[in-house]
């Protein structure tokens, strides 16, 4: 009988621990755990951004996101209110498609979901963070020394992805960022200025525009996002046209903070 076959029960043999290798993997796909994810994004953003507190799945967990300078710096990192969320759906992934949507009450309006194809084409979905401007002292310099306060938001309309020759994708689209009741723990003045941001076109190579709406600190300038998303600005900033004498020798201070002095106000560079 075929069960007595050597080569029937060592063919039979292999078919179980095939099935059963399968099935580890398959289990061990489904269960992986999210630490793995938080590994990935310390590595990509070369620890500016960091997963904490990590709970749940590669592909549905939440954890708390801490922004700090970067890898190998003992600045003081800073935590972002609320939890992240985020389900990535495995089925999509069976046709080489990424479906990543995330979410946080405390951070953004309405969940924002990813699509790229395995072409690296996709998109975006519209959507708007806020968070305290405090965040910003984990970036480190000069924030750490300004110690900001206000609300910052950024908003954006469906971006466009493409593959890309050089950059693994380029985005194409407009993104508008806003720093609300601006204030410093090193300035008197509360608020300083409301003030305006606008990157448009295709990134890198999008066209970058900073202006101000309100408060007797005006700062203004272009740039451009070059080639690994590094930014090139060149701006100024500097007092008001008649503004109070008392009042613009208390803002004086903390403009000298923003870069080198020109003139009566100081010279707003970023990689230049």
């Amino acid at each position: 009988m075929a069960i007595n076959d050597p080569k029937a029960r060592w063919r039979r043999s292999g078919a179980i621990g095939a099935a059963a290798l399968l099935a580890a993997a398959a289990v061990l796909a489904t269960q992986a755990p999210a630490s793995l994810l938080a590994g990935a994004v310390r590595s990509a953003s070369q620890g500016r951004v960091e997963l904490r507190d990590v709970s749940g799945t590669v592909w549905r967990g939440r954890a708390a996101v801490v922004l700090g300078p970067g890898s190998g710096d003992d600045a003081p990192r800073t935590r972002l209110p609320g939890q992240i969320e985020w389900h990535i759906s495995a089925w999509a992934l069976l046709g080489a498609t990424l479906e990543l949507t995330l979410s946080d009450a405390a951070l953004l309006d309405a969940p924002v979901a990813l699509r790229l194809d395995r072409r690296r084409a996709g998109t975006l979905a519209a959507g708007r963070l806020r968070l305290p401007a405090e965040a910003l002292v984990g970036l480190g310099a000069p924030w750490n020394t300004i110690q900001p306060g206000g609300e910052l938001s950024l908003d954006w309309d469906t971006l466009q992805i493409a593959p890309a020759s050089g950059p693994p994708v380029t985005l194409r689209g407009e993104l508008r960022g806003e720093w609300s009741g601006a204030s410093s723990r090193l300035c008197p003045i509360v608020p300083f200025g409301h003030y305006r941001i606008v990157a448009d076109g295709t990134f890198p190579g999008a066209q970058v525009h900073l202006e101000t709406i309100a408060g007797p600190i005006e700062m203004s300038g272009d740039g451009t996002i070059a080639d690994g998303n590094r930014l090139r600005f060149r701006g100024s900033a500097r007092v008001q046209p008649g503004t109070d004498e008392a009042l613009a020798t208390q803002l004086s201070g903390l403009i000298s903070l923003l870069g080198p002095r020109d003139g009566d106000g100081a010279s707003l560079q970023i990689g230049t």
